[in-house]
């Protein structure tokens, strides 16, 4: 003999056995949900997914606002250069006591210059490293981030993309020429520095 299987009608209470009319979450009689309360309707999930927020678009930094970071960062390093300049290459600057007229010895320019490239290499490299910002940037409230996940940079890449502003700023006559043309044409505002230490500018 075989057993008879019972099939709990949907139509009906599981409580009380009182008919439901179809779309009925509640019984009339007992007020216990039914069965098909429980059930998500269909298309809820495709429905809530069309009706997501959606994410912010990524807004890369163009190059005004990095060319302002770019003066105050120079304004600030080219200081500090002087200093040492005029601390560690005495012999380079004359200084006449009664008159009190400063002249710059022949070895001053390459001093200068020397000296600055190291200054700048330390001055990027590792406040980029570190806190993936100049002093510039913190002013303009931009960053510098990884291309990849958006993450803090490495040491190493805030090098590579300090080491290539020398090639950004050809012709060297109109500085930054070179890298403003590279930021133009770029989907992701990428200076050859950025898209060799992969890395994006972004709004703090």
């Amino acid at each position: 003999m075989q057993k008879e299987v019972k099939h709990v009608d949907e139509d009906k209470c599981a409580q009380c056995g009182t008919p439901a009319a179809p779309g009925t979450r509640f019984c009339e009689s007992c007020g216990a949900p039914l069965p098909a309360a429980a059930q998500p309707a269909q298309g809820s999930a495709a429905a809530a997914s069309a009706y997501a927020t959606p994410e912010p678009q990524v807004q890369y930094q163009g190059v005004a606002i990095r060319f302002v970071a770019f003066i105050i960062d120079g304004i600030i390093s080219g200081i500090i250069t002087y200093i040492l300049v005029f601390l560690f290459t005495g012999s380079a600057i004359t200084i006449d006591t009664s008159t009190g007229a400063v002249s710059l010895g022949p070895a001053y320019p390459a001093y200068y210059v020397a000296l600055g490239i190291v200054i700048a290499l330390l001055y990027f490299t590792l406040l980029l490293g570190r806190y993936g910002q100049s002093v510039g940037m913190m002013a303009v409230k931009i960053k510098v981030v990884s291309e990849a996940n958006g993450g803090p940079i490495t040491y190493g890449a805030a090098f590579i993309r300090t080491i290539l502003l020398y090639i950004d700023q050809i012709p060297y006559v109109i500085p930054y020429l070179l890298g403003a043309i590279l930021i133009w044409t770029s989907d992701k505002k990428q200076r050859l520095g950025d898209r060799a230490a992969h890395t994006v500018v972004l709004k703090a």
